[in-house]
């Protein structure tokens, strides 16, 4: 019985090796196996990564090119999409069509205002026949009566005049960037601040009147731009005055004499000519100045008040007579 057992036992033995054996096989193929799954799957992702415009087969009918890249592929498969500047961006969604161009651009009452120079400009019409004019069709930051208004997607009006257009559905001053374009408070009043008129008692002749109370230049102390008008001698104007109360400049002035041929309606320079905001994001609020014509769209005077200094054209004569 002894020798019968003795290779029995041999065999089992054996038997166990070899099942210890597989099993070893096993595992490590299985691992083997998984690193190269592993491995094979994250280098297609990080190739995927690396590739931003990866190129795809498209086998769709809606399109006609064998080869055409992903970012291809989304924007023409966009539904109800417009292209400013070459990026297309769905009309659901105005915020996204924010497109950074070049310069800040500064619309008054939908046209273009130049806001490079503080002087007298005068206010552009976009050309219809300009390949960039969907550049201007953005979402614009809209300011009226001294406050911001709201923010909203800006559209190109039917024609105004032959070939040209101008923005629609913005506000009397609509900015292209986000941010604080009126950083201070702006307070408006019916009366002349004693302080000012101590020192200039002619200013007592008008009869109508509104002051602008700002920190334009946000040194703590206020600054004045008065708008008075005389009913009786049909002379109205607008006059800065610096925070000491006693330095006064006359920006724009209208004589009734100067334009009664024209028409017997009265005419005076009121508030409604004047925006304050800043136009060019430096922390300054400019003066802007309607100055009207006879014909065709007003001018515009841009004037900044900085370490005491005020820039920008003054005196100016304004005239309904051609």
């Amino acid at each position: 019985m002894e020798n019968n057992e003795k290779p029995k036992s041999i065999i089992i033995r054996v038997g166990h090796i070899l099942l210890f054996i597989i099993g070893i096989f096993i595992v490590i193929s299985g691992a083997v196996l998984y690193y190269l799954i592993y491995t094979n799957k994250a280098d297609i992702e990080q190739a995927v990564k690396n590739d931003a415009n990866a190129i795809v087969e498209v086998g769709n009918d809606n399109f006609d090119k064998e080869n055409t890249s992903v970012a291809q592929i989304i924007g023409d498969v966009v539904e109800n999409s417009n292209t400013v500047n070459n990026t297309t961006i769905t009309t659901s969604d105005a915020s996204s069509r924010k497109v950074q161009n070049e310069n800040i651009i500064v619309l008054y009452d939908g046209l273009l205002l130049d806001v490079a120079e503080m002087k007298q400009v005068d206010l552009k019409y976009i050309d219809s026949t300009n390949e960039e004019k969907d550049k201007y069709v953005i979402t614009y930051y809209n300011y009226n009566n001294f406050s911001f208004a709201n923010s909203g997607l800006g559209s190109l009006s039917t024609q105004v005049y032959d070939g040209l257009l101008k923005i629609e559905n913005v506000g009397k001053v609509a900015i292209s960037e986000s941010y604080n374009a009126i950083p201070r408070q702006v307070q408006v009043v019916n009366a002349i601040p004693t302080t000012i008129l101590d020192n200039n008692s002619k200013l007592s002749d008008y009869d109508a009147v509104k002051v602008i109370i700002a920190d334009l230049d946000g040194n703590g102390t206020d600054e004045y731009i008065l708008v008075l008008a005389n009913k009786k001698t049909g002379y109205s104007k607008i006059c800065f005055v610096d925070s000491t109360g006693n330095e006064i400049t006359d920006l724009a002035y209208i004589e009734k004499s100067k334009w009664e041929s024209v028409s017997t309606q009265a005419y005076y320079l009121s508030i409604s000519n004047v925006q304050i905001v800043d136009v060019d994001n430096d922390g300054v609020m400019e003066i802007l100045i309607e100055i009207p014509r006879y014909e065709g769209e007003p001018s515009i005077s841009l004037l900044k008040y900085k370490n005491g200094e005020l820039t920008g054209d003054k005196n100016i004569e304004c005239s309904l007579l051609p």
